[in-house]
C-alpha cells in the first residue's frame, strides 16, 4: 500500500515536454563535436538523400544521421560491417524523446588521427579568412616563366611538362626540386616556395605539385606553416596535389586548385594554345588572302570599270537624250489627252449653253403655252360635253318627275276640300267634297256628282 502522505510538490512535477527538453539542452551541451568509432548497422539512404546507420560495439549502439549535405562530401560510400570514425553533434529528437548522433563527417577507421588533425587545421584556417575568395589572385593570361615545387624525378613533373609540350608552350619553366614526403618534405617546400617570391618579376606563376598517394604521403602539404605561407605569396600560386578525390590544404589556401599535375599544365597554357591557335588562324587567312587577293582586285578593277562605264559622260548624255524623247512622248500624249477632255466638256458647255439661249428658251415657251392651250381647249371642250350630258340626263329626269307628265300618262290626283290628298277610296267616301285633278283639267264631286270645275 503506497503512502498516501507522499506526495510531491506542484512546482516539482515536471511535464514530459519539459523533462525532455531538459535532457536535451544537457546532452546536446556538453557532447558537441565528438569523435566515436564503431561498426555500421541497419545503414539505409533515403530518397532525400540522408544516410540514417547505427554505430554499434560489443557493448552498446547509437543511432546516427548524416544529412544529404555532408553525405555529398563524403569520398566513399557507408556499407554495413564497416568500422568508421564519426565526427559530430549528440542530438535529442524531442518528440520521442530518443538521442542520435548528428554525423557531419565520416572517415574510415585507419584515417582517422590524420583525418581529425586536418579537419582542425581546415576549421582553423577557414575562421581566420585564408579561404577567402577576396584573398585569391588571378592567374597571368600568358605566363612567361613558371616556378614547379615538386620532386625531379616524381612522375608529375613529367606529366606536367608533358602536357606543355605537347601544347607548345613558349615559356620557360624553373624546377625547384624539393622531397614531397616525409618529415623534411613540408619544410623543404615551404623553403622553395619563400625563394621563389623573393623574384616576383621573374617568375608569373608558381605550380606546387605531386602524384597521388595516402594520406600520410599528402601530409606535408597540410602542414600549418605551408599552408599560410602558400596563402600570403605575392606570386599567383596553383596547388595540384594528388588526384581528384584528394585534399590538402593548400588547396583551399592556393588562389587555384587543380585537379592534378596534368590539369595544372593546362591551366597555365591554356591562354597561351588559344593565342597560337588565334595567330595560326590568323596566318591562314593572311596566306589564304595572299593568293586569293589578285583575283579579288581584279574583280574589284572589272567591277570598277563596269561603273565607270556606266557613269562616262558620253553614257550619261545619251541616257538623259533617251530620258528627255521619252519625256516629250509623255508630254505630247498626256497634252493630247488633255486637250481632248477639255473639248469635251468644252462641247457638253455649249449644248447646255445653246439649250439655255432666249431664242430656245422662247421657242420653248410657245411651244409649252400652245401645248397648254391646246390642253385647255381640249379640257372646256370635254368639259362642255360632260356638263352637257349631265343637263340633259338631269333636264331628263326633271321631265320624268314632272307632276304634268305624270297625268299626262293617265294618272290623276285626287284631293278633298281642304286639299289634302286622298290616296284610298274609302277616303272619298267620308269626304263631303272630292276634288279630281287631271292632265287638261280638274272635277269636283259634290257627294258624288260631278261638277265641272
Amino acid at each position: 500500500m503506497p503512502d498516501l502522505n507522499f506526495q510531491p510538490d506542484a512546482e516539482q512535477v515536471l511535464e514530459v515536454s519539459a523533462l525532455t527538453r531538459q535532457i536535451k539542452r544537457l546532452l546536446e551541451g556538453s557532447f558537441t563535436q565528438v569523435w566515436v568509432r564503431g561498426e555500421i548497422s541497419n545503414c539505409r539512404v533515403q530518397s532525400s538523400g540522408h544516410v540514417y546507420f547505427s554505430l554499434k560495439d560489443s557493448g552498446s549502439q547509437i543511432p546516427c544521421v548524416l544529412f544529404a549535405r555532408d553525405a555529398a562530401r563524403q569520398d566513399f560510400e557507408l556499407h554495413d560491417g564497416e568500422a568508421i570514425t564519426v565526427f559530430g553533434d549528440l542530438a535529442v529528437y524531442t518528440p520521442h524523446g530518443r538521442y542520435q548522433l548528428i554525423a557531419k563527417i565520416a572517415l574510415h577507421a585507419g584515417e582517422g588521427r590524420l583525418q581529425i588533425e586536418f579537419e582542425r587545421l581546415k576549421r582553423a584556417l577557414a575562421t581566420e579568412g585564408l579561404f577567402d575568395s577576396e584573398h585569391k589572385q588571378p592567374l597571368p593570361a600568358f605566363p612567361k616563366q613558371i616556378a614547379v615545387i615538386t620532386s625531379p624525378t616524381g612522375a608529375a613533373l613529367r606529366d606536367f611538362l608533358g602536357i606543355l609540350k605537347r601544347r607548345n608552350f613558349i615559356g620557360s619553366v624553373v624546377v625547384y626540386p624539393v622531397r614531397v614526403q616525409g618529415k623534411e618534405a613540408a619544410s623543404e617546400i615551404e623553403n622553395a616556395l619563400l625563394r621563389a617570391n623573393k623574384h616576383p618579376h621573374r617568375y608569373d606563376t608558381i605550380v606546387l605539385t605531386r602524384g597521388g598517394g595516402s594520406i600520410e604521403d599528402l601530409w606535408p602539404f597540410n602542414n600549418e606553416s605551408l599552408a599560410r605561407t602558400v596563402a600570403n605569396s605575392s606570386i599567383p600560386t596553383i596547388s595540384a596535389v594528388g588526384h581528384e578525390i584528394d585534399q590538402v590544404l593548400t588547396d583551399y589556401t592556393a588562389d587555384i586548385r587543380a585537379e592534378t599535375p596534368s590539369a595544372a599544365a593546362e591551366l597555365v597554357s591554356t591562354q597561351s594554345l588559344e593565342i597560337r591557335r588565334l595567330l595560326f588562324d590568323v596566318s591562314q587567312r593572311l596566306l589564304r588572302l595572299s593568293t586569293e587577293f589578285p583575283e579579288l582586285i581584279q574583280k574589284r578593277l572589272g567591277e570598277a570599270q563596269a561603273r565607270l562605264r556606266l557613269l562616262s559622260p558620253q553614257r550619261q548624255l545619251a541616257f538623259h537624250s533617251l530620258r528627255i524623247d521619252d519625256t516629250q512622248i509623255r508630254l505630247k500624249q498626256a497634252l493630247k489627252g488633255h486637250i481632248g477632255q477639255k473639248q469635251i466638256i468644252l462641247q457638253s458647255l455649249a449644248n447646255r449653253l445653246s439649250k439655255q439661249h432666249p431664242t430656245r428658251r422662247l421657242d420653248l415657251g410657245r411651244q409649252n403655252l400652245n401645248s397648254q392651250q391646246h390642253r385647255i381647249k381640249f379640257a372646256s371642250f370635254n368639259r362642255l360635253q360632260s356638263l352637257s350630258a349631265r343637263i340633259l340626263a338631269l333636264d331628263k329626269r326633271l321631265d320624268n318627275t314632272d307632276i304634268q307628265n305624270t297625268l299626262s300618262r293617265g294618272f290623276s290626283i285626287v284631293e278633298d276640300r281642304q286639299g289634302k290628298i286622298l290616296s284610298t277610296a274609302s277616303a272619298t267616301k267620308e269626304a263631303k267634297q272630292v276634288k279630281a285633278r287631271f292632265h287638261d283639267g280638274s272635277v269636283i264631286l259634290y257627294n258624288n256628282k260631278k261638277i265641272p270645275n
